[in-house]
């Protein structure tokens, strides 16, 4: 929505949009065929956290590849002895490189919400957090986040299920009222994969 703002008010430069572009297809270009060989593969791992591990380490694997043949022309032209095909090698830069660019992916992969629940989440503890208040109701939390209230009952419900929130009851007016039991679940998860990827 930003670049969408800067558009329609004449701040985005065409002409510089118009050369990047040139030159990431120029790049694809002068790209040629050639094999790639991880020979630090079997000693990388993908974090515990993550759901459905035996596809994020294929795409994992991949994308470091991606990165070792993007700099192809940095890297040392080798032929394997017994069937004579060329390859270049990845380098543990090249790994470092994927694991800061695939941080935030290995992240939604272990996180046990949705994207939109967890935005909703995230929206909800910072208003708590601000507001000072403890408990809260789909209406409040309605009318506060402006969210329609099928929404608000449906984020509650995927909240519920994993133990996020729970359920209390005011004794007083006998309605239903939720609390967030744990503030710092997403920022324990973010650690644990930044530490062990």
């Amino acid at each position: 929505m930003d670049y969408q703002r800067k558009l329609s008010a004449g701040k985005v430069n065409g002409t510089a949009e118009q050369q990047a572009r040139q030159l990431l297809q120029n790049v694809q270009r002068i790209l040629k065929p050639v094999a790639v060989r991880n020979p630090y593969a079997e000693l990388l791992k993908i974090p515990k956290e993550v759901f459905k591990q035996r596809r994020t380490n294929v795409h994992y694997l991949a994308f470091i590849e991606v990165i070792t043949f993007y700099k192809q022309y940095q890297r040392e032209l080798q032929a394997d002895p017994l069937t004579g095909e060329c390859y270049i090698e990845t380098t543990i830069d090249d790994i470092r490189q994927a694991n800061e660019l695939m941080k935030g992916i290995l992240l939604r992969k272990s996180d046990e919400l949705s994207g939109a629940t967890r935005q909703y989440f995230e929206q909800l503890k910072k208003y708590l957090e601000s507001s000072g208040e403890r408990t809260f109701t789909n209406s409040s939390i309605r009318n506060v986040l402006r969210v329609p209230l099928s929404t608000v009952k449906r984020h509650h419900t995927a909240l519920l299920q994993v133990g996020y929130i729970r359920q209390v009851e005011n004794r007083y007016t006998k309605a239903y009222h939720y609390e967030v039991l744990s503030y710092e679940e997403y920022q324990q998860l973010q650690q644990r994969i930044v530490t062990t990827g």
